[in-house]
């Protein structure tokens, strides 16, 4: 295309324009806008609804069943015991606190001055330590410290975990813990 051509091109299309009023031209500029929107956007999307309307529609119906089934009749009091029994031990209490705070350094956290409350349950077979842990570290090792010692602690409950940052760009948080340890002790 020549340059003559575009010029007299643009030229028929600027008077095209000022011939119209506003709306219409908005009118047509939104229809040549919908037929490249509607083939590269709305057609795709469309084509992936029918194809997963296709798999739900041919998807199996069957209701997988544990590996375990739930016991349907149990005994409360049995479930009871079995929960005691999973606790750990008064006696294991020092070792429990030494890994939990083996699983924070690993974790790379700076643990400051902790504070331990042992409370014995007057109605149960329980003995709680609640454990108040100051911490300073990132996010991230906050969080997998938290999952692992969770995961890695039988009985350990989080009961909160505050944050706190001294300006608004730092990586390090400090961390303000509470946790509570359960123990099974005999009546």
């Amino acid at each position: 295309m020549g340059r003559k051509t575009l010029r007299v091109l643009v030229w028929r299309l600027h008077r095209f324009v000022r011939s119209r009023s506003w709306p219409a031209v908005l009118a047509l500029a939104l229809l040549a806008f919908e037929a490249p929107f509607y083939s590269y956007a709305v057609a795709p999307a469309l084509d992936e609804r029918a194809k997963l309307r296709a798999q739900v529609v041919t998807a199996p119906r069957t209701i997988i069943a544990p590996s375990e089934p739930f016991p349907v009749d149990t005994d409360p009091r049995v479930d009871l015991v079995k929960f005691y029994a999973a606790l750990a031990r008064p006696s294991d209490a020092p070792d429990l606190l030494r890994r939990l705070h083996r699983n924070a350094e690993d974790q790379g956290l700076l643990l400051r001055q902790a504070e331990y409350h042992p409370a014995r349950d007057p109605e149960g077979k329980l003995m709680r330590y609640q454990i108040l842990l100051p911490a300073k570290g990132t996010y991230p090792e906050l969080r997998r410290f938290l999952a692992k010692a969770s995961r890695e602690l039988p009985g350990l409950a989080i009961d909160s975990v505050n944050f706190q940052r001294q300006h608004i760009g730092d990586a390090v948080v400090e961390a303000q813990i509470n946790l509570t340890l359960f123990l099974s002790t005999p009546l």
